[in-house]
């Protein structure tokens, strides 16, 4: 049987064939069979956090952003199991401006790269919504696993700080100087190592198709699926 994705794909193609001139978007991953398009893409690249870098070719910046934007469609699947709160105005408005802020100080305009995008006001307000949901909810998932009690904030000073300040030729300050700052590190730590953990679980449950489409084809091309993912099969016991 043809996956629904490869059918889907197909169809796309053909459309590009059968109607000239006419722009069809390209289905760029699936993420348990929902297409993230390729307009969603080039639309996440215009407001996401990620910077390219300076030996960064486009295209891998691209996939970079492809690859952020799978784990963002997982955790807030997730996320809306627990029936999350919607965000008040006043959080929204203040990340928005956050988001203008940031994009400004890096040298673009906010509104001209929303409108290169295809992103209307109400898009760019959708989206970053979205990411509060999951911050809130990373927040109250994790947050309690990752305190730091005495004996987590030592094992930071000792394991993490100590050989960083040698290592930059620095002499570390006795561990009562930093108790406060070692407790907010192995808490920064404890909670990142445990989103990263959760993420690898999320996408091993989940059907990930990656597409890309071959360099100087035309649009009557399908894309291809150069990487998938997708639950393990438990294994079927053997009879004797």
């Amino acid at each position: 049987m043809i996956p629904p994705v490869t059918i889907a794909a197909a169809l796309l193609a053909l459309l590009g064939a059968l109607l000239p001139g006419t722009t069809v978007d390209r289905i760029a991953a699936t993420v348990n069979d929902t297409a993230i398009a390729e307009s969603d893409v080039r639309r996440a690249m215009a407001v996401s956090a990620l910077e390219r870098e300076a030996t960064e070719t486009p295209e891998a910046f691209r996939a970079r952003v492809l690859d952020a934007m799978i784990d963002d469609r997982l955790q807030y699947e997730d996320a809306l199991r627990f029936g999350p709160a919607t965000p008040d105005a006043a959080d929204i408005e203040a990340a928005l401006k956050k988001l203008r802020e940031r994009l400004t100080k890096e040298g673009r305009n906010p509104d001209a790269e929303f409108a290169a995008a295809g992103l209307t006001p109400s898009e760019v307000r959708a989206t970053v919504e979205r990411q509060l949901i999951v911050e809130r909810y990373l927040q109250d998932r994790f947050r309690p696993i990752a305190f730091a009690d005495e004996e987590r904030a030592k094992e930071e000073y000792e394991k993490f700080y100590v050989p960083e300040r040698k290592a930059a030729g620095l002499p570390a300050p006795p561990f009562e100087q930093v108790s406060e700052e070692m407790r907010t590190r192995s808490s920064q730590r404890v909670f990142h190592e445990e989103v990263e953990k959760w993420i690898r679980e999320l996408r091993e449950k989940s059907r990930i198709s990656i597409y890309r489409i071959p360099p100087h084809s035309d649009r009557a091309r399908t894309p291809v699926v150069v990487a998938t993912a997708g639950p393990v099969p438990t294994p079927t016991p053997k009879t004797r």
